[in-house]
């Protein structure tokens, strides 16, 4: 098949392309860089750079293709204090959808999310919501899956100076939150390094790795049956807590906790690293959803029969490698 793949070479989609490759597909790869055109080229894959914002690029690109996996990339969550991300989602779906129906693509991969049923309640990940009811319009004959992983794994690379006891670790906030949940006899011991959100503990979360995520969407290329569907996709579910213990084992510091904060405390630490109020109080609504389990309610009511192969021991590994380089 003629396989349209956006998102450039990131997380996902990098090793899709080599999986669509290796499985005999044609493949062309959307980015909005041309300085990845030449490592696009060296997978063996097309390069059709442009921005996804032009209906016209993309129209052209889709093209003679028979499938197309399409993603909304990352926005600067912490950077752009005017940014209309829910805006953003909306004209990229409309552009896709159309581009689809112009081009005459007749089988659609969506990246969603966990939470994404939810109008109201999920935070940021609205704008998943938002996408999918945009996907919804297709008409019958295109073949669509609104594929919905769990939470990321690579996310966890946002607790690396935590674990490290960096930043406001460092000083006598360190010292007091070590006595506090590590005892008198761990400070003395020089434990350091903890997990701090408004979701952890006993938490369960359902984790997903990037390439358990490629491997399904390959798997919904090649499948023979039609019609609109929801998949979600996990590779491991574990508590909160178990992904410290784990992280920790990798690191050397099995005594690692990951501890509870309070909505506002959580607030405030997103706006200190540039999100605007606004964001700030999505951001935290989000996590709040995981910590009260409404996040992943669907999920444990329609969790996939199969996990995926990459498991936290797998992710561990790398996230020791990130950790001893900073």
């Amino acid at each position: 098949m003629k396989i349209v793949v956006t998102g450039s070479l990131g997380n996902i989609s990098k090793p899709l392309v080599l999986l669509l490759i290796e499985q005999g597909h044609q493949v062309t790869v959307i980015s909005s860089s041309g300085a990845r055109k030449a490592a696009i080229e060296q997978l063996g894959a097309k390069a059709a750079i442009g921005d996804l914002e032009d209906r016209i690029f993309l129209t052209k690109t889709f093209e003679g293709h028979d499938a197309a996996y399409c993603m909304i990339p990352p926005f600067n969550f912490f950077g752009d204090q005017t940014l209309d991300y829910q805006k953003q989602a909306l004209n990229i779906s409309t552009n896709y959808v159309q581009a689809i129906q112009n081009a005459g693509i007749k089988k659609v991969i969506q990246l969603s999310s966990v939470g994404a049923e939810k109008p109201t309640g999920a935070g940021v990940l609205v704008f998943h919501h938002i996408a999918e009811n945009v996907f919804k319009q297709l008409p019958q004959d295109v073949t669509v899956t609104h594929l919905r992983p769990g939470s990321f794994d690579y996310n966890l690379y946002a607790f690396v100076d935590m674990v490290k006891g960096k930043g406001f670790l460092e000083g006598i906030i360190g010292k007091l939150l070590y006595l506090r949940h590590y005892g008198l006899k761990g400070l003395f011991k020089g434990y350091s390094g903890i997990i701090l959100s408004n979701y952890g503990e006993t938490d369960k979360i359902a984790w997903v790795s990037p390439l358990d995520i490629a491997s399904a969407i390959a798997e919904e290329i090649n499948a023979q049956q039609g019609g609109k569907k929801v998949r979600y996709v996990a590779s491991e579910e574990l508590t909160c807590q178990e992904i410290a213990t784990v992280l920790g084992n990798a690191i050397g510091k099995p005594y690692l906790k990951w501890v509870l904060i309070s909505d506002k405390q959580m607030s405030d630490a997103f706006m200190e690293i540039g999100a605007s109020a606004k964001i700030a109080n999505e951001f935290t609504e989000m996590n709040a959803a995981m910590h009260n389990g409404s996040l992943f309610e669907d999920y444990f009511k329609n969790r996939p029969a199969i996990l995926g192969k990459i498991k936290m021991n797998d992710f561990a590994k790398e996230f020791a490698l990130k950790y001893k380089a900073q």
